[in-house]
């Protein structure tokens, strides 16, 4: 009920007390001034910098099993860089946020999705700080519920991927990430007071990769049709200013199938691998936000995650609109070790209320459900 209410108080926010705009500013008429010249010159300028924009600026609430309820200040704004009139060229978007969580959480992050002119390039990037009394089970696919232990760390990050277009909707490009986990804690005893799980003491990394894209998509946001392909590789070194030595290979494949209008079947595989030595907060994850909703982000981890999803998007009543997922995946040391008789699933119903149809944006709560684990999650935007 909670988050019902959570959700119903921020619908009121974007609404009607959202600060929301939609551009192009230069339908304003420019100041009035004596030195009319300089004015003019000055107006235009930021005119063509904002133009074809329109942002978002709201208090939020939300929550989900890592945070609990939390609140802050969130920022979305959907522009395109060029000013080019081609209508296939998509818009640019950013989205930023910073909460405090009922666990005494602090959270913060940027992200990304800058298209340049005719689609030449595309930069794409996530960043965030953490502060965070987290929850850990150990590394494997068989942890019990018995081994949850808190924990609590400083976390930053930052993953940013420059792509060049190579042909139309090809992309090729390079990754630098970075991550700093440090002011790890934990009880005395506890798996981690082992000193045999890496990162238990705090980690560094620093790593340059390649990523390949695919990306057919009608839309960033929220996709009613087209294709997503992301093939990835990070290789982290002491040479590059970390203290770990790992490699990250990671394939994300989307498919949006549309069955007219807002009618969508959306599909996603990930596989997500590791090796070398990994930090226990770096491993590959089952749960979150995005796939396998209904598992505390981290319930299970390894160096292996492989894991899929299904969900039907539709319409109810106007603005209104719900969303069916059944998702399905585990985590192993490797390939040879992953089962059928040992993969977990999640399936749930989501509540979706679009608050601007010219965007797509969407807000809504997320509620999945699996073997001895439930979730309930406030999002902007879709899942995937």
């Amino acid at each position: 009920m909670k988050y019902i209410c959570c959700l119903l108080f921020v619908f009121c926010f974007y609404s009607g007390f959202a600060i929301s705009y939609s551009g192009p500013c230069d339908t304003v008429p420019p100041p009035k001034s004596q030195d009319s010249t300089k004015v003019m010159r000055f107006y235009h300028k930021v005119a063509s910098i904002f133009k074809d924009k329109s942002y978002v600026i709201a208090p939020e609430l939300g929550g989900k099993p890592e945070t609990g309820i939390s609140g802050g200040i969130f920022w979305l704004q959907v522009f395109k860089l060029s000013k080019s009139n081609d209508s296939t060229v998509r818009k640019s978007n950013t989205e930023s946020y910073i909460d405090y969580t009922e666990k005494r959480q602090i959270l913060a992050q940027v992200k990304n999705n800058l298209i340049f002119k005719n689609e030449r390039f595309f930069l794409k990037g996530e960043n965030f700080y953490n502060k965070y009394p987290d929850l850990f089970w150990g590394v494997g696919n068989s942890t019990t519920a018995a081994m949850q232990q808190p924990i609590s760390y400083d976390l930053i990050s930052i993953n940013q991927r420059l792509l060049g277009r190579i042909s139309t909707r090809y992309f090729l490009g390079i990754i630098y990430q970075y991550i700093n986990l440090n002011n790890v804690t934990f009880n005395k005893g506890s798996i981690l007071d082992t000193g045999n799980i890496s990162g238990s003491h705090g980690a560094k990394t620093s790593g340059v990769g390649f990523d390949f894209l695919y990306d057919s998509r009608d839309n960033i946001l929220n996709s009613y049709k087209g294709f997503f392909l992301e093939a990835s590789s990070v290789f982290n070194q002491p040479e590059f200013g970390g203290n770990h030595f790992y490699n990250n290979y990671t394939i994300d494949m989307r498919d949006f199938i549309n069955f007219g209008g807002r009618k969508v079947l959306a599909l996603q595989a990930i596989i997500n691998y590791n090796t070398g030595d990994v930090p226990f907060r770096e491993m590959a994850q089952i749960g979150g936000d995005m796939i396998m909703r209904g598992y505390y982000f981290g319930r299970y981890r390894d160096k292996l995650m492989v894991a899929a999803q299904a969900e039907y998007r539709f319409p109810v009543y106007k603005v209104v609109g719900l969303t069916a997922f059944l998702s399905g995946g585990e985590v192993g040391p490797n390939f040879n070790s992953l089962s059928w008789d040992t993969m977990h699933f999640t399936a749930g119903l989501c509540l979706r209320i679009m608050i601007n149809k010219a965007e797509r944006l969407n807000i809504g709560i997320d509620s999945g459900i699996g073997p001895g684990t439930s979730g309930l999650y406030f999002n902007q935007g879709e899942a995937f």
